[in-house]
């Protein structure tokens, strides 16, 4: 069985394209895959504590066409992995009134510890709750 996505929508605006293009910027796309995560991680019940954050070491991105303000975005996340050193997950962008595809991009995440300022392992609660997302 192939891996469960979890599809959120966002609005976007006219402050968030590239100047008098009206198509949205490269840098919002990837910062709606961060709050994709964001909705991600609420949605599959996963709880840290606040001085812990997740944070991206390494990320890919092909931007496949533009995307008009007006048109808003899903965000489609599939974790592709998950250990104790971090998770992987895929991210496909869409326009919400298209459907067509704009941009994919992929993430390797790890949780941060902001007050010892180093990568924590991730909870085997944790994994286990991304797996169950990813094979579902």
């Amino acid at each position: 069985m192939g891996a469960m996505a979890f599809t959120v929508r966002f609005d976007t605006r006219h402050t968030d394209t590239y100047a008098a293009t009206g198509f949205v910027h490269a840098g919002v796309l990837l910062a709606l895959t961060e709050l994709a995560y964001a909705a991600y991680e609420r949605a599959v019940g996963v709880e840290k504590p606040g001085h812990i954050v997740a944070v991206e070491v390494r990320t890919r991105a092909e931007y496949l066409a533009p995307l008009p303000w007006q048109d808003g975005a899903v965000v489609e996340v599939t974790t592709l992995d998950a250990t104790e050193r971090g998770f992987t997950q895929s991210f496909t962008v869409r326009s919400a009134r298209t459907d067509r595809l704009v941009a994919r991009f992929e993430h390797d995440w790890v949780w941060l510890d902001t007050a010892a300022g180093r990568a924590v392992p991730l909870p085997v609660e944790v994994q286990t709750a991304l797996r169950r997302e990813m094979t579902s």
